[in-house]
């Protein structure tokens, strides 16, 4: 079991999606296999959820995703969020056109 799991929902324009999920597959895979202390990554899909604050005002026109990256440590999470997040985000964002919703940082017990 990973000490940490860094969950990161994103949103993408629905006739974005079927291009995005093929993207994300790759670039989740890659970040796995470069980024020091990452290792395995979960995608999922979700409907809007009622209620749900961080899709709340993005409504039906786009298409959800989560991902769950495991991590070993918090010192590799902090070196990740320091030298490649901002790199990553800005990839993401130029080609598609959104940004992350939000983030978590999940501890195991």
């Amino acid at each position: 079991m990973s000490a940490i799991i860094y969950e990161v929902n994103l949103s993408v324009a629905k006739e974005k999606s079927e291009e995005y999920t093929e993207w994300l597959r790759t670039f989740t895979k890659s970040v796995v296999d470069d980024v020091d202390g990452f290792t395995a990554c979960d995608l999922f899909s979700q409907p809007k959820p009622p209620g749900l604050h961080w899709l709340s005002e993005e409504g039906v026109e786009k298409a959800y995703f989560t991902v769950h990256y495991h991590v070993q440590s918090p010192e590799h999470l902090e070196a990740y969020l320091k030298n490649h997040q901002p790199r990553v985000a800005h990839a993401q964002e130029e080609r598609f056109g959104f940004l992350v919703t939000s983030r978590r940082i999940l501890r195991a017990l």
